[in-house]
């Protein structure tokens, strides 16, 4: 026991041994802490204040960035949910379906308990309640058809009920009777060899209709469509089907519906294709074995005791068996009145003419044909195959009773033609009126070319006119017709009919399209304008003209893809010239494989191209400058008369029929053909003494047409806006205008008619003309002749009253005309100005010299001179520099002259187009020059002016020097800004730091600040101040008014560690940008930014990737320097080497202690 006691005493005093060493290794640490953990503190407390300084200014520079991330996300998520807001929106399916569930419920509403419409029910109701026609007898023979009719009186209604063969006439002559015949699917078969079917006279009515016969199409549906590829989008001939006996099963007929394109001044064309089955009908059949019914009239209206008949057709078909021919299918004569609804009257064929519809006049009444709708197809005649009004050497004084008329608002016509070279495949009127407003004429032709070349006397497939016929056209469309010969849409003339032009045939033109029309072998492919006819084309805002996409493929004539003017060359007789007036004209993108793209005119024609309710002729084309047209001088161009083919060359140019070959003597000038000829083009023979032509330089709109060309073959021309030029032989123009300009935009908004997208194959895309041509309101014109006026300029330093040098332009003047009684001559009052209602009509600035030249050219107006004088205003224009005072002299410049008066031609009068009035252009000359000078109170008359070598009257006071002199006060500006930057020092006292500011990174001359011995506490010092002067800025003109510059300078710390060596520097070099600029009023404004960064080692400053700051008193270039006290190894390694070397130490005393214990038991007892 004892000796477990001993060791148990052993072992606890070995622990506390173990104990005490440690205690005493834990006090020696704690010595050692205590000496250096003082100073190491200290150490670690500046490094972390210069760390955190850094990373304030990083946050500083990054926050920027932060807060614009953070925009960007905000917009990107606005993006977003916008974005999906849009997709909502475009799906939609929630409101597609309520409103396919309120349209479903709106028709349940109109519905009755049995499912009829409300429209249904209100019939029946009516019905019930005994409101219905009168009761329809039943007809089953020819014997109940003949004798229900004609005894029928007041209102009466008949109704098939069989098919029914008859052979004898039907008389309606009861006044007053108004018969219904329903056919009810079934046909009437008349055969009768020339007695109407049906006379109908004396106030008789009879309406026709089949209630058996579908709705008719919609003449331009989307399921109409044409498919077939190979068909053109004109001239397409309607077709019927027969059955066994000939009698007519099934129509095939074509409409060329045009639409105006989204750029409002051109129009698409699309080919629809319709076919109808034929149920109720009338039809003209054999007599036995005689097919000629030459005269039958199948239904025939005359007048009876003064009092014509009616017939209506509002639905079923009046046509003829297959293989025989008629007079016409409807005659209507002596003031009787056809009246198409619906329906259809197609398939005849007439070896007289009308084969459709003829209209007459007897006893000095005419018939009236009103068409609002129905089909007039497939019918053949000599002239007028679908319709033809017959009012032939009728000149009444009351034209609505005793004219034959036609009235279209709505229908078509189409596919029918004439049988050979006639007039009008659709409509033809001798004579009478014509009223177009609606509907469709459409893909008629006329057949056969007369074959001779250069008449041009057959045509007119749409519609054509002659003998003092008046056409007018509202609306409706004409389209897809196709002439042989001329005139493929529409042809007026009065060829022939060379007497006095009163009583003449005439055009009105005031709305519709006529589009895709072709005249294949002479000339007018949408319009042909003839001889003796008056035409006028004038569309309104509401109501515009489309004369568009019409083909001349003509390789003999000269051409006229969208109109033809028709003249005559013969000697004596060019009064009988047609004559062509167009209003508010837009004419561009027409194209000619020879000249004139846009406008033409051969050698017989005369122009005139006037400012009032003008034209705008540009961005046509025509050919370039090539010279390698087929054949020769002498009508050899390679055109084959059998087949209208050959002339292939570039240009193409016409035959030279007629001796109309001066497009030969253009092409063979070289001056011509290279300075343009795409928009207009004229040639004439050499030698005429009176203008061809006047055009001025203006466009539709008011804009600058900006024409270049040539004019007599050999000299190149500009015209300027307020000039113009006149033409005795030949010119050729191209416009620098082009869509989208501003001119051309005024042009379009301004533009009633547009004659756009037509074709000719030789010359004038959309006009040609040989006859008299206006484009614009027709009136004398008065050419102001070319006016060449010298000045002179003088600036003055007005301290030293010294001429100071001129810079080119630097000076601007202006000439004004006084063109009315009520215009004032232009005044300054002040710095004001006023031009007294005068017109500006040339602008010009100063040389270096200070020379001031004006050419004004000629110039055309529309008002004549008043006693042979004109008076122009000279004045210099205020520049609106502040420090110059201006001359505001007027100088009044009086310019006398002589009127050489020439007739151009005679025109129409206005509101009388059987009265004649002569168009002259005055062209004036100068005889004299003078001049009188005004200065507020001060007039000084300068005297007579005499014009110099070189054309020029020079406006000088020959005291003064100089026409105007400007004074000026030399202007001048300046400004400053101060540098500053802010010195920060962290974890000790702030001493006298150096602070150094230059513009160049080596700092030489550098300007220094010095910091104060003041603690700890930050200061900004500011720099000595940066002074700019004007002249030390780059631009602002001669005045240097908004002059500016960017300059750089550098600010940086000294480093002065020698002198403070336990302070660590700021190494930073700060770049500042300031960019100067005068605010035009005297002072130079800086703006300053900075931006840290540093130098490197190559001398270069380099970017620390930092934003941009403004200067201002709170945001400054910052240097921060740190204090630290000075350890075996500094800093936080020298401090972490400290503590391992005294755990080294703690360690080392630990082992030894524990080691020297364990000997100690090993041994025995342990020594006290």
């Amino acid at each position: 026991m004892k000796a477990n006691s001993d060791k148990s005493k052993q072992s606890n005093k070995a622990t506390r041994r173990v104990l005490a060493g440690v205690l005493c290794g834990a006090s020696v640490l704690s010595l050692v802490l205590s000496l250096v953990m003082p100073p190491i503190s200290q150490a670690i407390a500046n490094d972390a204040e210069a760390g955190a300084a850094e990373k304030t200014v990083a946050a500083a520079d990054s926050s920027t960035e932060s807060t614009d991330v953070e925009n960007t996300n905000s917009g990107d998520t606005e993006k977003n949910q916008n974005s999906d807001e849009t997709e909502g929106d475009e799906t939609g399916s929630s409101n597609d379906v309520e409103k396919n569930q309120a349209e479903d419920q709106l028709e349940d509403e109109q519905r009755g308990e049995d499912g009829e419409t409300s429209d249904d029910n209100a019939v029946k109701a009516a019905a019930e309640g005994g409101q219905t026609e009168t009761a329809s007898d039943k007809i089953d023979s020819a014997e109940k058809l003949k004798s229900g009719l004609e005894a029928a009186s007041g209102a009466a209604n008949f109704e098939l009920v069989s098919d029914i063969d008859i052979n004898t006439s039907i008389v309606l002559d009861e006044d007053g009777s108004n018969i219904t015949l329903d056919l009810n699917g079934h046909k009437i078969k008349y055969s009768n060899k020339d007695q109407p079917l049906f006379n109908i006279t004396k106030g008789a009515t009879l309406t026709v209709k089949d209630n058996g016969q579908t709705a008719m199409d919609i003449p331009t549906g989307d399921k109409f469509v044409c498919q077939d590829n190979s068909l053109s989008k004109n001239g397409n001939l309607a077709s019927m089907t027969y059955d066994n006996s000939n009698i007519p099963t099934n129509l095939t007929y074509y409409v060329t519906g045009s639409s105006v394109k989204v750029d409002g001044t051109s129009t698409t064309e699309t080919l629809y294709k319709h076919g109808t089955s034929i149920g109720g009908a009338i039809v003209a059949c054999a007599d036995k074995d005689n097919l000629n019914h030459d005269y039958l009239k199948l239904i025939n209206l005359y007048a009876t005791d003064g009092k014509g008949g009616t017939f209506k057709l509002e639905s079923g078909v009046i046509t003829q068996q297959e293989n025989i021919s008629v007079n016409s299918l409807v005659y209507a004569e002596e003031g009787s009145t056809v009246n198409m609804s619906g329906g259809y009257v197609c398939g005849a064929t007439s070896k007289s003419q009308g084969a459709g519809i003829e209209l007459g006049v007897k006893n000095g009444k005419g018939a009236t044909f009103n068409l609002t709708g129905g089909v007039i197809a497939g019918n053949r005649a000599p002239n007028g195959g679908g319709v033809y009004a017959n009012g032939a050497d009728v000149y009444p004084k009351d034209p609505e009773t005793n004219m034959t008329k036609i009235n279209m608002t709505g229908g078509i016509i189409s596919g029918n033609s004439t049988l050979n070279a006639g007039l009008g495949g659709g409509i033809m009127a001798k004579g009478g009126i014509v009223t177009v407003s609606g509907g469709y004429i459409t893909n008629n032709r006329m057949v056969q070319f007369c074959g001779h070349d250069g008449w041009g006397d057959h045509g007119g497939a749409g519609l054509a006119a002659n003998n003092g016929a008046h056409v007018t056209i509202s609306g409706g469309q004409i389209t897809g017709n196709y002439s042989e010969e001329a005139g493929g849409g529409v042809y007026v003339t009065d060829l022939g009919r060379d007497g006095s032009r009163k009583d003449m045939a005439w055009l009105n033109i005031t709305g519709g399209i006529i589009a895709s029309n072709e005249s294949f072998r002479s000339e007018g492919a949408g319009i042909r304008v003839g001889q003796m006819v008056d035409a006028m084309i004038n569309g309104t805002e509401g109501n515009k003209v489309y004369i568009t996409n019409n083909y001349c493929m003509s390789r003999f004539d000269w051409g006229g893809g969208g109109i033809f003017v028709q003249g005559n060359s013969n000697a004596g007789k060019e009064y009988t010239a047609g004559r062509l007036f167009v209003y508010n004209s837009y004419i561009s993108s027409n194209t000619a494989g020879g000249y004139g793209g846009g406008v033409a005119v051969c050698p017989t024609g005369k122009t005139l191209v006037t400012n009032t309710d003008g034209t705008a002729i540009f961005g046509n084309i025509s050919a370039g400058n090539e010279q390698n047209a087929d054949g020769d001088e002498q009508n050899a161009n390679g055109y084959d008369p059998a087949t209208n083919s050959g002339n292939e060359g570039k240009p193409h140019l016409s035959s030279g029929g007629s001796e109309k070959n001066q497009d030969q003597d253009a092409y063979n000038s070289e001056k011509f053909r290279e300075k343009g000829h795409a928009d207009f083009f004229l040639a004439a023979k050499d030698g005429h003494k009176e203008p061809l032509a006047a055009i001025i330089g203006k466009m539709l709109g008011g804009g600058d047409a900006k024409y270049s060309g040539s004019k007599e073959l050999n000299e190149a021309i500009k015209i300027p806006a307020d000039g113009g030029v006149q033409i005795y032989r030949s010119i050729g123009l191209t416009s620098d205008v082009h869509v989208g300009d501003a001119e051309a935009n005024n042009a379009q908004a301004a533009a009633t008619t547009f004659i756009t997208g037509n074709y000719s194959w030789d010359h004038g895309g959309g006009i040609m003309s040989n006859g008299d041509l206006y484009l614009g309101v027709p009136a004398d014109t008065y050419v102001y002749p070319s006016l060449k006026l010298k000045a002179s300029k003088a600036l003055k330093n007005k301290q030293t009253e010294k001429e100071e040098m001129l810079t080119k332009d630097q000076f601007s003047f202006a000439v004004y005309r006084k063109d009315s009684d009520t215009a004032t001559a232009p005044s300054w009052k002040n710095d004001s100005f006023s031009d007294g209602d005068c017109t500006l009509v040339g602008s010009a600035k100063n040389d270096a010299e200070g020379n001031i030249t004006f050419d004004l050219g000629e110039q055309f107006v529309d008002k004549t001179v008043v006693a042979n004088k004109i008076t122009y205003y000279l004045v210099e224009q205020t520049g609106g520099d502040s420090d110059i005072e201006y001359d505001h002299t007027v100088y009044e410049i009086e310019v006398q002259l002589t009127d050489n008066e020439t007739l151009l031609m005679n025109v129409p009068k206005k509101d009388d187009s059987s009265q004649n009035v002569p168009l002259y252009v005055h062209n004036y000359t100068i005889t004299s020059v003078s001049a009188t000078g005004r200065s507020g109170d001060t007039t000084k008359a300068l005297g007579t002016m005499e014009r110099d070598s070189e054309g020029y009257y020079s406006i000088i006071d020959s005291n003064a020097g100089k026409t105007f002199t400007n004074k000026y006060t030399p202007y001048t500006s300046s400004g400053s800004w101060t540098p500053k930057a802010t010195k920060v020092v962290k974890g000790g006292e702030m001493k006298e730091f150096t602070l150094e500011f230059a513009d160049n990174l080596a700092f030489e001359k550098a300007k220094t600040v010095k910091t104060q011995i003041d603690g700890d506490k930050t200061q900004t010092l500011p720099f000595e101040a940066v002074n700019y002067e004007l002249k030390q800025l780059e631009g602002g003109g001669t005045t240097g008014r908004g002059a500016s510059k960017t300059f750089t300078y550098y600010v940086r710390e000294k480093d002065e560690s020698s002198l403070f060596s336990h302070y660590k520097f700021d190494k930073s070099v700060y770049k500042l940008t300031v960019v100067a600029t005068d605010n035009t009023k005297g002072t130079i404004n800086c703006k300053v930014t900075y931006r840290k960064g540093t130098v490197g080692s190559d001398g270069k400053w380099k970017d620390a990737n930092s934003a941009d700051h403004e200067l201002t008193d709170a945001s400054t270039p910052t240097f921060i320097n740190t204090y630290s006290t000075s350890l075996p190894l500094s800093g936080m390694s020298g401090v972490t080497l400290t503590y391992l070397a005294g755990a080294a130490v703690l360690c080392a005393a630990a082992a030894w202690m524990h080691i020297r214990r364990k000997a100690n038991a090993k041994g025995g007892e342990r020594r006290e």
